[in-house]
């Protein structure tokens, strides 16, 4: 298949799709450019739900296709790791769709991130490329999936999209004496941009059997240009280190897919009933909290209602090709990192609803008043995880 060229402000991408996709380039993403000088372009997908709103029930076909791919050792647990920021719900998404299918196997989820949370040993690790290259990923915070991940025989690495791998391996050489009996590993991504000859390296370093499972293929090349970083003018940057993320969410390791708790259920379906059902909704989650506003979005699609999703991010992407606006944002964990959204304008025809993972605070407040939109602190509306013997499967609620 001939080179595609797409033309960016800071230079030349050119990509070559793999003929035998399943999928097509066209159907997961577009090409946009990252207001960024340590690599210039993006792939921006349309079914993550992220920075371009998505269809939930799109989402979902995209992951059960990919858990089904996946190799597992069936006699020991396997540990699904996935990477923030961008990748955290749909890696969330594959590891729920697997383990449904599979509710007899033992597999633990965790997610890295960029707010460590206090009293728990960490990994840290690099992704180098990146805006915030520095990454954390947490141990299990309860003993009983601490022990399962140590006994894990398959690990299965996810994220939206791969295209050195360098990633993948810094996480590997940092998790490896922690989980001693791994004797294979699915990389597990929406897109693979590797090429073969990137993807054999990468085997070689990881030193294991390694599985490689994407939606869709294909070879990247890219010239940069002389360019200067975009300054926008963002809005004050708001602190408040006492803000609490979820821990039980994600971070801290789960071990079966999420349940939303009827008491943030009951208030939604309260707050929608005066309004009709034709109504379109825009769900938004914030920063690294994704997955439950994609579990909500996708309950309220399978209801009948019109639902897209999308979310607030950290990754800076210039105003062009899919990019059509940008709102800059306060940071919502209080920590002064400045946010985005794209392409979400305020829209009256529309119901906006933001959820959120902390207690409502300022930023999140502003970035509601931008939107027009209502927020939902799902810390108020979430039951606290309770300690669970240790030969029973831990709480993932």
């Amino acid at each position: 298949m001939n080179w595609q060229i797409i033309e960016l402000p800071n230079g030349t991408l050119a990509v070559r799709e793999d003929p035998a996709n399943t999928f097509s380039l066209a159907s997961l993403c577009h090409f946009g450019a990252r207001n960024n000088p340590k690599r210039g372009f993006l792939f921006v997908s349309t079914v993550l739900g992220k920075h371009l709103p998505a269809q939930p029930s799109k989402m979902l076909d995209i992951h059960q296709h990919l858990a089904a791919k996946i190799h597992a050792v069936a006699d020991a647990p396997t540990l699904f790791i996935g990477m923030a920021e961008t990748g955290i719900g749909f890696s969330y998404g594959v590891y729920e769709a697997w383990a449904k299918n599979h509710a007899d196997r033992e597999a633990i989820f965790i997610h890295s991130t960029r707010y460590p949370l206090h009293n728990l040993p960490v990994l840290d690790f690099e992704e180098s490329h990146c805006h915030a290259p520095n990454q954390t990923l947490h141990l299990p915070a309860e003993p009983a999936h601490l022990e399962q991940m140590r006994r894990a025989k398959t690990l299965v690495l996810l994220d939206d999209e791969v295209s050195t791998g360098k990633t993948f391996l810094n996480l590997w050489r940092a998790l490896r004496p922690e989980c001693p009996l791994i004797e294979q590993i699915n990389i597990v991504t929406l897109t693979d941009f590797m090429g073969t000859v990137a993807r054999d390296a990468l085997d070689q370093a990881l030193d294991a059997p390694t599985a490689h499972i994407s939606a869709a293929r294909a070879e990247w090349r890219f010239t940069p240009k002389a360019w200067s970083p975009v300054q926008g003018i963002p809005p004050q940057p708001y602190h408040n280190p006492k803000l609490k993320s979820l821990a039980h969410l994600g971070r801290a390791g789960v071990d079966r897919p999420l349940a939303l708790p009827k008491r943030l259920l009951d208030e939604v379906e309260q707050r929608l009933a005066i309004h009709s059902r034709d109504m379109p909704l825009r769900i938004i989650g914030t920063g690294e909290f994704m997955h439950v506003p994609y579990l909500l979005a996708l309950h309220l699609e399978n209801q009948g209602r019109q639902v897209s999703l999308q979310s607030s991010t950290r990754s800076p992407i210039l105003e062009f090709g899919p990019i059509q606006h940008i709102q800059h944002l306060d940071d919502p964990y209080g920590q002064g990192d400045p946010y985005f959204i794209y392409n979400a304008r305020p829209n009256s025809q529309q119901i906006t609803l933001i959820l959120h993972e902390t207690a409502l605070n300022p930023a999140i407040s502003r970035f509601a008043h931008a939107l027009g939109a209502q927020t939902l602190s799902c810390a108020q509306h979430w039951p606290k995880p309770t300690k669970r013997p240790a030969s029973s499967r831990g709480s993932g609620s």
